[in-house]
């Protein structure tokens, strides 16, 4: 198997030096959108910490509010509701708002283009993301009311949530199905009602009244739920044929924001941490160590998406201070929290990026996404290609994807900077693959370059590169499967080189933990190379048992090759 290790402007340099692994820098996903993976130590223990810096939203780019399942009700992985959303946009996102275990409707505010799906909660912070792309927080309540035709205007205290002790709440289609089932509650069915806009009377007409909840809600309008003396006035009230007016009001509220998401607390606020608070949070929720989540913008517009893991051996958590301070040495001028805890997660096309504690991605009920509409272009199948013959990596397979229609221009530009390939055509959304002929492939450094100007005339660029090298090859172990006895064993270890080379070979666990190094960066001329394991680690003593890597990494004037061998090994009298 064959791995990034480096680019290739770092190759010369360890040309003439020993070979040794760096620690990976950032990573561009997309264009504009770059990640990194940082292990730190955070008061005396070891922290890592996931960062997504994407641009300014405004053009190809959207920061969003995503709904679990597209409905308030129910949960789904972050992963998942990129693959779901995929064919719409590439996406790299975190978890959202905190939520409700048994139903799994967000415990704020949500609104999508304008439209309010979820009620803010007034006793924590809301984020709005306006059109203008800057973030905005504050603490924001909700006070709706609601008239059957000329009647007086009672109070609507919900939004698409239980009534849990209200007396009134309203029911749209982005709450699921139907309506929560309940003794003593009444629902009054409402068609041709507009899209829930806050602070806007809203009306539509009455169609039946309903006893018990369970009522479908009717996709061109909703159902107000109300239970007590409310809810029987409103059944003696709310004759099929009248009007039901509301009005979602919701204040202080912001312009020219159509997008918001529940949270917090807000951690900075003009570039400075807004540390203690007086959000309705539990002593637990703020002040432990945990795995926790954040979104914040930098003083340019920047947005950047912070997930640290927790709860597990190799990082210990943060605090929410902690967290604040990271935002702040990032640049953030306005940052709020998320949910923490195992719903902590970054990803991005459907892939985790972070180790979530729980073991696996646990399921949440929001999320915010980075949404790009441009040409996206996949890392390529082998950072390194070797046409060789020894079966690894012999070809390349690149692609690109889009979201929109666009004309493009697809070109394999390889060493020196000729066009090796070149396709220019109208594509419809889709992905499109291209495997070059391995012929093609001439040592040295391959660039695939996309370019896409949708039917809007929005342009984008995407690239990627590879190396195409032959020095290393034809790794092969004796032995699959080694026994290792008092006087050790042994383990035969051979390659070629087809050029002359600085060479590592080490032997390591499976989480990457050097045992045994057998060569140590010495320079090698071409040719077939022999080595021998002895079944002994650094200090001369047999190894445990347990799964191994041989790994073989070669540096030479054209770049990085890393070849690894897996195998068993068993000590002897042990079982397994």
């Amino acid at each position: 198997m064959r791995t990034k290790i480096l680019l290739l402007a770092a190759a010369a340099a360890l040309w003439s030096a020993p070979v040794a692994l760096a620690q990976p820098a950032a990573t561009e996903l997309m264009p504009g959108v770059s990640y990194t993976r940082e292990a730190e130590r955070i008061r005396g223990r070891q922290v890592v910490v996931h960062v997504v810096t994407t641009p300014k939203p405004g053009g190809l780019y959207r920061l969003v509010p995503v709904l679990s399942q597209g409905t308030i009700t129910g949960v789904e992985t972050v992963s998942g509701m990129q693959e779901r959303l995929s064919k719409q946009a590439t996406l790299v996102g975190i978890n959202g708002d905190l939520f409700n275990w048994s139903v799994g409707y967000p415990s704020g505010i949500f609104m999508r283009d304008g439209v309010l799906h979820g009620r803010p909660n007034s006793g924590r912070s809301s984020l709005g993301i306006g059109a203008d792309g800057i973030l905005r927080l504050a603490r924001v309540g909700f006070s709706g009311t609601f008239a059957v035709d000329d009647g007086k205007r009672q109070a609507l205290r919900q939004l698409n949530r239980p009534l849990d002790g209200a007396a009134a709440g309203l029911f749209t289609p982005a709450w699921g199905e139907s309506t929560p089932r309940a003794k003593n509650v009444y629902d009054v069915v409402v068609s041709g009602f507009p899209a829930s806009v806050p602070n806007v009377d809203l009306a539509g007409r009455i169609v039946e009244v309903r006893r018990g909840g369970g009522t479908p809600i009717p996709a061109d309008g909703i159902v107000l739920q109300a239970v007590g003396s409310t809810g029987r006035a409103l059944a003696a009230s709310a004759e099929p044929g009248l009007s039901l007016s509301a009005r979602l009001g919701v204040s202080p509220w912001w312009q020219s924001v159509q997008d918001a998401i529940g949270g917090g607390p807000a951690l900075v606020r003009n570039g400075r941490i807004a540390l203690p608070t007086t959000e309705e949070f539990t002593s637990d929720q703020l002040l432990p160590r945990h795995p926790r989540t954040a979104v914040g913008q930098l003083a340019d517009g920047r947005i950047v998406l912070v997930a640290v893991d927790g709860r597990q051996s190799f990082s210990a958590g943060v605090t929410l201070r902690d967290l604040a301070r990271k935002l702040v040495s990032l640049g953030v001028v306005t940052g709020m929290a998320f949910d923490a805890g195992g719903s902590t997660t970054i990803a991005f096309d459907g892939r985790v990026l972070n180790s979530p504690s729980d073991g696996a991605e646990r399921a949440v009920s929001t999320a915010l996404m980075l949404a790009y509409y441009g040409v996206y272009v996949p890392e390529p199948a082998n950072d390194v290609v070797s046409p060789n013959g020894d079966g690894v990596a012999e070809g390349q397979r690149l692609a690109y994807r889009l979201v929109r229609a666009a004309q493009v221009t697809a070109r394999l530009i390889g060493p020196g900077g000729k066009v090796a390939w070149r396709d220019e055509r109208e594509r419809e959304p889709g992905t499109v693959a291209y495997e070059p002929d391995p012929e093609l492939l001439r040592q040295g450094s391959w660039r695939w370059v996309v370019t896409a100007v949708d039917e809007a005339g929005a342009k984008s660029r995407a690239e990627r590169s590879f190396t195409v090298d032959n020095t290393l090859g034809f790794l092969e172990l004796s032995k699959r499967k080694l026994t290792v006895k008092k006087r050790g064993a042994r383990l035969g270890v051979s390659f070629r080189l087809a050029g002359k080379a600085r060479v590592s070979v080490t032997v390591e666990t499976r989480a990457g933990r050097v045992v045994r190094t057998l060569l140590d960066g010495a320079r090698r001329p071409p040719g077939a190379v022999e080595l021998v394991w002895n079944g002994r680690d650094a200090r001369g003593r047999t190894v445990a048992s347990g799964r191994y890597v041989i790994r073989v990494v070669s540096a030479s004037r054209i770049g990085l090759v890393d070849l690894t061998g897996s195998l068993r090994v068993r000590r002897a009298g042990v079982p397994g």
